[in-house]
């Protein structure tokens, strides 16, 4: 499979496009003045406790207290899983109101961004990740990526995992560690102990509550969570981003470097990449018979409709209503690691009699998810037509980061933000000047 990075990068936004096989999967947009807030480590203080909801509110610093739930606070090695890939926390025997009290100061670290009215979601269980792993520093276990499915690699990095783990801290071992070295991914551990101990000083000399530690910049992360064997290409638009970039890699192998570039090229030009970010923000998706899907976002859940629209195909109604299903499957998915969507996803497939065509939609569906990291929990399908299947909620939804409510229609439509405007204008007179 072929697959490009490509890095658009102006004054007030950085854009990162990964694409596959000419299409666009990823789409990653950071604007200079909306940077998130997710892996951030933040000082604060309990401001409530709500033991009826065995919670928290803690301020941080930010518009809306923090939200801390039980199962997010670190009670030490008795109450945590051996398993880091479950994400769920065994229930310890305890309440709330005997761990936290209002007025203590908290070192937390946010895992999900505000949405709506919602505040943001933290945890006591902190993660520094770095390229091949990442550092726990208040947990003491060892885990590795469910992605590495070769049980001898397995057992490789786990025994390095045991060799190298500073003591009173945990690993993740990421899927990108394959077939690298005990030295390699010890550098790479040295460098987050190193992080977490300026960590600990920045927290003794914070006020409360303040910013201890903000996670990399956009095109940082990318390169250490997608940036791999697997990129054919990594072109990056501007000349000071592209020498922060390649420093960052000084220490990768030789032949990955050699993939990343400067490039004078309107790169999501010439890849399309503004066609499909358009067509990504709008709520119907076409099929390539001629059916199509309507991606509906709510605060409780996204709802998904397919629908055949002007395909007939053969005189088998059954048959024209599998392909659709199958081809809305493949394209559910696709759409669903694009904008980003999380939570509760409800898809309403069209009806099918058959009940092997409804397991080989669910398997469709199964199997295309496969390419995106975010943690999937998908249910088969209802009599009804209706699958029921959860996402990871991380970060914000592309729509969140280029629409906005409109202000003449009091929220009933909405339009391009100020900052997907400006972005839009800058990189058309640039284009102009650069033709003239």
């Amino acid at each position: 499979m072929s697959s490009l990075l490509l890095a658009n990068c102006t004054p007030s936004t950085n854009r990162v496009a990964l694409v596959q096989e000419k299409r666009l999967s990823e789409i990653h947009v950071e604007h200079s003045s909306d940077r998130t807030l997710v892996g951030s480590i933040m000082k604060g203080r309990v401001t409530n406790i709500v033991p009826g909801m065995q919670c928290a509110f803690v301020d941080v610093g930010i518009q809306r207290d923090l939200f801390l739930p039980l199962s997010d606070i670190n009670l030490g090695e008795p109450w945590q899983v051996d398993d880091e890939d479950d994400g769920e926390e065994s229930q310890p025997p305890v309440s709330i109101t005997d761990i936290l009290k209002v007025g203590q100061e908290i070192l937390v670290q946010i895992i999900k961004e505000p949405i709506g009215s919602k505040g943001a979601r933290g945890t006591t269980y902190l993660t520094l990740p770095g390229r091949y792993l990442v550092l726990m520093p208040t947990s003491s276990h060892i885990g590795i990526s469910r992605r590495i499915e070769d049980p001898v690699e397995v057992a490789r990095l786990h025994e390095i995992g045991l060799g190298i783990k500073p003591d009173n801290m945990g690993l993740i071992i990421r899927t990108v560690a394959v077939g690298h070295s005990k030295e390699e991914l010890r550098e790479d551990l040295e460098f987050l102990v190193n992080l977490w101990e300026s960590i600990q000083r920045q927290e003794m000399l914070s006020p409360t509550p303040s910013l201890v530690h903000e996670e990399s910049s956009l095109l940082l992360k990318v390169v250490r969570d997608l940036f791999n064997s697997s990129i054919d290409k990594f072109l990056i638009d501007n000349r000071d981003e592209y020498e922060k970039v390649i420093n960052y890699c000084k220490f990768f192998p030789a032949d990955l470097r050699q993939r990343i570039s400067f490039s004078n090229e309107t790169l999501f030009e010439k890849h399309s990449i503004e066609e499909e970010i358009h067509r990504a923000i709008n709520s119907r998706v076409s099929l390539p018979s001629g059916g199509y899907v309507i991606i509906e976002e709510t605060e409780a859940l996204i709802s998904i409709d397919v629908n055949t629209g002007s395909y007939i195909g053969t005189n088998d109604l059954e048959e024209t209503v599998f392909k659709t299903n199958l081809e809305a499957a493949a394209e559910i998915a696709r759409q669903l690691r694009l904008r980003n969507l999380g939570g509760i996803v409800v898809v309403d497939f069209i009806d099918m009699l058959v009940l092997e065509h409804r397991d080989q939609v669910y398997e469709t569906l199964k199997e295309s998810c496969r390419g995106d990291k975010t943690k999937y929990n998908i249910r088969p399908i209802s009599e009804l037509g209706i699958l029921e299947l959860t996402r990871q909620r991380i970060g914000k939804t592309l729509a969140s980061q280029l629409l906005e409510k409109c202000p003449y229609c009091k929220g009933r439509g909405r339009i391009h933000s100020r900052d997907y405007m400006c972005n839009k204008i800058f990189r058309e007179l640039k284009k102009f000047c650069e033709s003239r």
